[in-house]
């Protein structure tokens, strides 16, 4: 455990780097199981995380049988899952060959697209009813205008009237992944591409999030940890920036 998280630390320090390399996301597909490919190694706080993140992409996105979605840097495919378990056609990509692999095993015959690429190679034009990103951009983009880049890509790819749900831990300062910016400057770069923006919302305690993410803990205390943390931002409000994802509902006019 002691050499884990001193590799996690490691991979922090440089997460510049090592978050934006489809290696280190390889690297996990090989190391480790279930969830912890593409998420946190505390699974029992993956299970909370991905019960809240589906219900807020849920609540976005509304109702989407029939409909084709672009899941963007889909990772293992979970997403991609729950979506076309609702009746959703997807179109899945990610960058790291390792965990497009794992979401073509877990897929089975769901009708899913996936698809090794990065953001920067999407090229679709008009062929999506809606949008789903989570945790991708962050890692992706290095700057305000690869993030330009980015949406406009992802704008590029929908049909007039597509709505797009949003999940990723932007911030500015310490707490960011490669992508340093605030939350309002990434929402001002994608008003600019055309979306129009109609909810945002903090999700995950961040304070919570650093200290169960590193270690199973046991799920009674994973479980007390996260609801206390919840309790937080429910009282603290939309616009605390006390959530370590953020939650954007956007519109593509």
């Amino acid at each position: 455990m002691t050499r884990s998280l001193r590799q996690m630390a490691a991979d922090r320090a440089h997460r510049r780097s090592v978050y934006a390399s489809a290696e280190f996301w390889d690297g996990k597909a090989r190391d480790y199981e279930g969830s912890a490919v593409s998420m946190f190694v505390n699974r029992n706080l993956n299970a909370r995380l991905e019960r809240d993140q589906f219900a807020f992409m849920d609540r976005v996105l509304g109702d989407v049988h029939g409909a084709r979605i672009l899941d963007v840097g889909a990772g293992t495919g979970r997403l991609s899952r729950h979506l076309a378990r609702r009746g959703a056609s997807v179109l899945s990509f990610d960058f790291a060959a390792a965990a497009v692999e794992v979401a073509r095993r877990e897929n089975g015959d769901l009708p899913i697209e996936a698809r090794v690429m990065s953001v920067f190679d999407l090229n679709e034009e008009a062929s999506c009813d809606h949008a789903a990103v989570l945790g991708c951009l962050s890692a992706a983009c290095r700057d305000r205008t690869t993030l330009l880049d980015s949406a406009r890509r992802i704008h590029r790819a929908l049909r007039p009237g597509a709505r797009v749900a949003m999940i990723e831990p932007f911030h500015a300062g310490r707490l960011s992944r490669v992508l340093d910016m605030s939350l309002d400057d990434v929402i001002a770069a994608l008003e600019e591409v055309g979306f129009t923006v109609q909810e945002r919302a903090e999700l995950h305690f961040w304070p919570a999030r650093l200290v169960l993410a590193p270690i199973e803990w046991p799920a009674f205390a994973t479980a007390l940890g996260h609801a206390a943390g919840e309790a937080v931002l429910r009282l603290a409000g939309p616009r605390s920036g006390l959530g370590d994802y953020k939650g954007l509902g956007l519109l593509c006019p």
